[in-house]
């Protein structure tokens, strides 16, 4: 991982000075919880539930923050709901945290809105983004969504390696849009009911370096899943590519009889950075209701992040 954030500093014509070493390196480590995501920029919702079942996208659904991973699943809401998120997506370094609100309601039966604001990161550098999603169902079993962000990244002003100018600021806003469509297969051999989808994240590649430079682009991301549901228990598999490299996703959920309390297990094998040292996540959750309350927490273990103590996410949600 450190590698990797020297070989994107130096893409991004940037010489770090010592003391935004550790800033920087939080900042990737906090990026790199979302698995796909290969540059400095966070564009996911981070949830306790998705992340307890290794981010993927279809089985997401009924959190609030699911439209920021699929926002055709917008349709699948029948009541208002309001949801928070707090994750410490490294244990080891305390000072780096990411919150989040999202709200998402019905509107009418076939179509649904999502809002929400993510902020993370420490003190000398963070990203915000500002999220508006929107799906429609087009048949009974045919759904698509879209999910507009605007993109805050920023980091106290740094020295440029070839100009030997020292940038005030660093900050860039930038506009991204992920796209996702979901079909319905219905029941299949007996095991289940099966779902697909598609999705398309950071489709229009924005780009988060100050001087445009290649290196500050975000990777283009299309996926596809398929999901089985039977009863309480969800099992879905997505296979994605960023930058040439292929991304696995496994997760799933089973609540247990006669309890309000659900298990979640997932896993992610894969990275944008064809260098990266860290390619595999193990994700483990739990959740709980009570009455129209949710509470969500995941425990992700980055196998190749030595010494990390793992990164702990918690969400509460309120549906009315």
């Amino acid at each position: 991982m450190v590698s990797t954030m020297w070989k994107t500093l130096r893409k991004s014509g940037q010489k770090p000075k010592r003391h935004y070493v550790l800033a920087i390196i939080a900042v990737m480590t906090f990026t790199s919880a979302q698995m796909a995501q290969g540059a400095f920029f966070d564009t996911a919702g981070k949830s306790a539930r998705p992340m307890g079942m290794g981010e993927v996208f279809l089985a997401s659904s009924g959190d609030a923050s699911s439209y920021w991973y699929n926002p055709a699943g917008l349709t699948k809401f029948e009541q208002k709901q309001v949801g928070l998120s707090y994750g410490i997506p490294m244990a080891a370094i305390s000072d780096l945290n990411i919150s989040q609100i999202n709200f998402v309601t019905p509107m009418g039966k076939r179509s649904g809105l999502g809002v929400g604001i993510s902020y993370g990161g420490i003190s000398e550098a963070h990203d915000m983004v500002i999220s508006g999603g929107y799906a429609v169902a087009l048949t009974d079993k045919f759904t698509v969504g879209g999910n507009a962000k605007i993109m805050r990244w920023s980091v106290q002003g740094q020295q440029d390696v070839y100009t030997g100018k020292t940038d005030e600021d660093i900050s860039k806003t930038s506009f991204s849009l992920d796209l996702s469509a979901t079909y319905s297969l219905g029941e299949l051999f007996g095991l289940g009911t099966f779902s697909t989808g598609v999705y398309v994240k950071d489709a229009i590649m924005p780009n988060i370096s100050e001087s445009g430079d290649k290196g500050g682009k975000l990777p283009v991301e299309p996926g596809i899943g398929l999901m089985m549901q039977k009863g309480t228990l969800m099992v879905e598999g997505d296979v994605a590519t960023a930058n040439g490299n292929t991304i696995f996703r496994v997760g799933a959920e089973s609540g247990l009889p006669g309890s309000n309390l659900k298990l979640r297990a997932g896993a992610i094998y894969g990275s944008d950075f064809k260098d990266d040292v860290e390619k595999t996540d193990i994700n483990l959750g739990l959740g709980y209701m009570f009455g129209t309350i949710m509470f969500n927490y995941a425990y992700n273990i980055p196998l190749e992040v030595k010494n990390s103590d793992g990164r702990h996410f918690v969400s509460f949600g309120l549906s009315f």
